[in-house]
């Protein structure tokens, strides 16, 4: 099996002027093999989505990228290359369908944008929307392409936005919180449409959510992203059924089951430190009922087999 993209101490600073602001990427390593899924969780300001606008070279004229994001025959992605391949065989889908979509143009004629972008032929464009928009679950697709975005539904929007980034047949499709705006039957329906989308096509898969239960319906493998790096990594299963972390322990603490108890549920104390200062040891050490002095003063970079955790207190 290749490597379809391999993210190597990826960092993002912000700068106004001269002066930096702040640093919300602090050496973000990810590798996703052709085929399969790699879940990024956490929580809001963690860095989640930051991490997929670099991969897709969207990131605003005061953001300074280091690293490398190696993607395919392409090797080292530069800066020139990216209009070739962003929309083309590196794709996205966005959380919110309804302001994703342009209000003012009919959901036919968005994608037929992209698919003239893609080089496909005026007349062979109507049955390739009809065939695409079926593929995703759609029925009486002439109503769908002639609609605006504000009369189709949120999981019509969803789909429609699947659809369009299916229409360049990617390698790499990014989801970015595919179901936060959507309610929980029709979220789980897209999730499914998905993973049977990736096993028909092929492509390989970053599926970003706040929401651990949903990246597991869906990856191969997990990373757990805390103030801008990987504290966590390994199998789906593994990182499910036997977490190291105490911040991917807290995470699943909070999800409610019929299986738990009454009032057994966690919450993790605090919330993410700032990015406007360094942060020095473990950034998760202010939040953790387990730290030592050691985790205060000192950056952990731990590996435990196929599961790789950054946490002192996993060492010992």
């Amino acid at each position: 099996m290749s490597t379809a993209i391999r993210v190597s101490d990826l960092r993002v600073d912000f700068y106004r002027g001269e002066t930096l602001v702040n640093s919300p990427l602090r050496g973000i390593n990810l590798e996703i093999q052709s085929g399969e899924t790699l879940g990024i969780v956490g929580e809001t300001g963690c860095g989640k989505t930051l991490t997929a606008t670099a991969i897709m070279g969207l990131l605003p004229s005061s953001a300074r990228q280091r690293g490398e994001i190696e993607f395919g025959k392409y090797g080292a992605l530069k800066p020139e290359s990216m209009q070739n391949i962003r929309g083309a065989e590196i794709t996205m889908i966005f959380q919110n369908p309804q302001s994703a979509f342009n209000p003012i143009f009919t959901i036919g004629a968005q994608m037929k944008l992209v698919a003239q972008k893609r080089n496909f032929g005026r007349a062979e464009i109507p049955a390739m929307l009809d065939q695409i928009l079926s593929s995703v679950g759609l029925t009486d697709t002439k109503r769908i392409v002639s609609s605006y975005p504000h009369q189709l539904s949120g999981g019509m929007l969803q789909r429609c936005m699947i659809a369009m980034a299916m229409i360049s047949n990617p390698k790499l499709l990014i989801a970015d919180e595919p179901t936060t705006a959507l309610d929980a039957t029709i979220g789980d329906q897209v999730l499914k449409l998905i993973r049977d989308l990736q096993e028909r096509e092929g492509f390989a898969m970053l599926f970003i959510s706040h929401d651990i239960t949903a990246v597991a319906k869906v990856a191969d493998h997990i990373s757990v992203i805390y103030a801008g790096r990987v504290i966590e990594n390994g199998p789906a299963g593994d990182v499910m059924k036997n977490p190291y972390h105490p911040y991917t322990q807290g995470l699943l603490g909070a999800i409610p089951s019929a299986s738990k108890a009454r009032g057994a549920l966690t919450a993790i104390p605090g919330s993410v430190p700032s990015l406007l200062r360094d942060i020095t040891g473990c950034s998760f050490a202010p939040r953790c009922g387990k730290s030592s002095s050691q985790c205060a003063q000192e950056p952990p970079d731990v590996e435990m087999d196929e599961q790789k955790v950054a946490c002192w207190m996993v060492k010992q």
